[in-house]
């Protein structure tokens, strides 16, 4: 007769015990991270030997420049800055008294940095806007099957990286200029009256887009034609014997593989748009103050005034203020991007 056993009724083990991780020095973590291993894992021991090689030492001897330099031209004023806008100071009293949160009170009830904001999303959205043209450039750029010719097209698109962004500037200046420059001159010659392209308030704005012909950034190009020259053959090849179009090519397939390099364009795009101030303070004059003056500029006139003592305080917390705004305006633009794909 065969044994019945009430199983409920048999002990049951308990599970087995899981060894005890080791805490890890936080120099272990590190290096760990770096060459992606457990530091944890007794039989993955790092040797700093391994580590600490030649060619290594190399490296960081190399990197330990830019590094330095980061700290002291980055970091450090960054963290200063932080802690300078709790504080205020004169050229009568130099010594910092600190008012908590009175600068950014006194920056967000003020009449001129509302006013300012208006301008600051009008070329946030433009700059936004003329990203398309160096996108299309670059693609355009990568489809060209010669080669040779499109070495040729990527030095003439670098060429004029070799001369500083300030001199195109000035020399918008002369072609634009109300009674010198080159377009009024021709304007009159064809019996039109002069254009203020440079004194008109309502006009200012698209002047300084218009310095940007033709809308394509070298630097932007080359992030995406990197990412583009990554994608395996075989994918274009598939593409091309599924009959895929020119324009279903690009919102398809190039396009949506160099979405990575289009994050990385865009938040330095937001970056710039916020915190603009550079080509503006150019073309700044006191009869265009009003559709010119952006939170940036506005922030570099507080710190450096043409009249009166500098307002270091109100600078410092506005400079804050337009840090917290383009990294929130990126995270939720990268939310936004992650959540469409």
């Amino acid at each position: 007769m065969t044994n019945l056993v009430d199983r409920d009724a048999l002990p049951i083990a308990p599970p087995p015990r899981q060894p005890r991780r080791r805490r890890v020095r936080l120099s272990r973590r590190i290096v760990g991270l770096i060459l992606d291993i457990d530091p944890e894992e007794h039989r993955q021991r790092i040797r700093w030997r391994r580590v600490l090689t030649k060619t290594a030492l190399v490296g960081i001897v190399l990197a330990l420049p830019a590094l330095v330099s980061n700290i002291i031209f980055d970091w450090i004023p960054t963290i200063d800055g932080v802690v300078r806008s709790f504080f205020t100071w004169s050229d009568r009293n130099p010594e910092p008294v600190f008012v908590g949160l009175g600068n950014f009170q006194r920056v967000l009830v003020d009449p001129e940095f509302h006013a300012s904001l208006g301008n600051m999303l009008f070329f946030l959205v433009a700059y936004l806007v003329l990203m398309v043209p160096t996108i299309v450039c670059s693609v355009v750029l990568f489809r060209i099957q010669n080669s040779k010719l499109q070495y040729v097209y990527r030095v003439l698109l670098c060429l004029p990286m070799v001369v500083p962004a300030l001199v195109f500037t000035l020399t918008w200046i002369f072609i634009l200029g109300y009674d010198f420059g080159a377009i009024n001159n021709v304007l009159v010659d064809l019996g039109f009256e002069r254009v203020r392209f440079l004194g008109d308030p309502e006009l200012i704005k698209w002047t300084i887009l218009l310095t940007g012909i033709p809308f394509v950034s070298a630097n932007s190009a080359l992030i995406y034609l990197g990412g583009l020259n990554s994608i395996s053959d075989s994918v274009w090849d598939a593409a091309k014997l599924d009959g895929v179009g020119p324009i279903r090519k690009f919102f398809s397939l190039e396009f949506p593989l160099i979405i990575g390099q289009f994050k990385l364009n865009l938040m330095g795009v937001i970056g710039a748009g916020i915190t603009v101030f550079a080509t503006q303070l150019v073309f700044y004059n006191a009869s265009v103050h009003h559709g010119l003056i952006t939170p940036g500029l506005l922030m570099y006139f507080k710190a450096f005034p043409n009249t009166g003592a500098p307002d270091y305080g109100y600078a410092y917390a506005l400079g804050l203020i337009l840090f917290l705004l383009a990294l929130t305006v990126s995270l939720l633009a990268l939310k936004f991007l992650k959540s469409r794909d």
